[in-house]
């Protein structure tokens, strides 16, 4: 049986993860973004307790040993057993928790079973928008996304969380980007319609560093795009990605990678997304009047 001595401290990795700052195997540095402060609190929380369950066996458990200690958990004042949803949630927490350990750690051997074998199915009601926390969990999933085409997975998902709709992130294009001093505006498609209609609005800040780290990567090619224009969010073969099922892919391949969305990831639509309080704050003072009118884009 393995002792917490026969590998890394437990807790130390849980610090790093949650600092977004570790070492992996090959000696690599990885520098994250780091969790929130709400969620470093529940993460570590759950955890710990998992840790404590587990004991001596931290590096040499069974899958079901998650499931039984997820039946064991109980609510803070400890009057009744935590619900259905509660439970799905703690062991996606763990399971993102031993996912770190396999791949940013070569721990290796922690393959585990989907959650909802883990905790049993939880109810799936396709959401009509994610509620505040949510949002900031799918912000910090987009940061830290490493799945196909990164930088383009978090612009779309920042996009969104800016309260545009799907169909005006996939008619934004490269050539509505403005640089104005200390601030960025965009040419946003007018919800609704299908012509090259724009609105001049500020873009928030976190939404600025989002695309400057796309645009250098954005996989442009001729004659369906090029560097200065067409669609700003394009695919592999440079034309605008799909409003109905790229989109939809891309914000659920992220909400997947965090533990508090994975429950809800496979019916997330854009539109939940769009339709979701923005992280970013509220949006920017209305433009002067000569960039309020809508203009007609080539």
């Amino acid at each position: 049986m393995a002792t917490p001595h026969d590998g890394p401290d437990p807790y130390r990795i849980l610090d790093n993860w949650l600092a977004g700052s570790w070492t992996r195997a090959d000696g690599q540095e990885v520098i994250g973004h780091a969790w929130s402060d709400d969620a470093d609190y529940r993460y570590r929380d759950i955890v710990a307790s998992w840790l404590r369950h587990i004991g001596r066996q931290v590096w040499n458990y069974h899958p079901q040993q998650i499931t039984h200690w997820s039946q064991t958990l109980r609510t803070k004042d400890g009057s009744r057993p935590l619900g259905q949803a509660a439970r799905t949630r703690a062991v996606s927490v763990i399971r993102s928790y031993y996912r770190h350990c396999d791949e940013d750690l070569g721990r290796g051997g922690y393959n585990l079973p989907p959650r909802r074998v883990l905790a049993g199915p939880a109810p799936q009601k396709p959401a009509r928008h994610l509620e505040p926390a949510q949002g900031v969990a799918l912000m910090s999933a987009a940061d830290r996304y490493r799945g196909l085409m990164p930088e383009r997975a978090r612009l779309a998902v920042y996009l969104l969380l800016s309260n545009l709709r799907p169909g005006q992130v996939v008619r934004f294009h490269v050539s509505g980007i403005r640089r104005e001093h200390d601030r960025v505006m965009g040419a946003i498609p007018q919800k609704n319609n299908t012509d090259s209609a724009t609105v001049w609005t500020e873009l928030p800040r976190p939404v600025v560093w989002a695309l400057d780290e796309y645009l250098p990567v954005r996989t442009w090619k001729e004659p369906h795009s090029n560097a200065s224009s067409g669609p700003l969010l394009l695919s592999r073969n440079g034309r605008a990605i799909d409003r109905v099922n790229t989109l939809k892919e891309i914000v659920r391949a992220v909400a997947a990678t965090h533990p508090d969305l994975e429950e809800i990831a496979a019916t997330l639509s854009p539109d939940a997304v769009a339709h979701t309080l923005s992280p970013f704050g509220p949006p920017p003072a209305a433009p002067g009047k000569a960039d309020d009118q809508a203009r007609r884009t080539p």
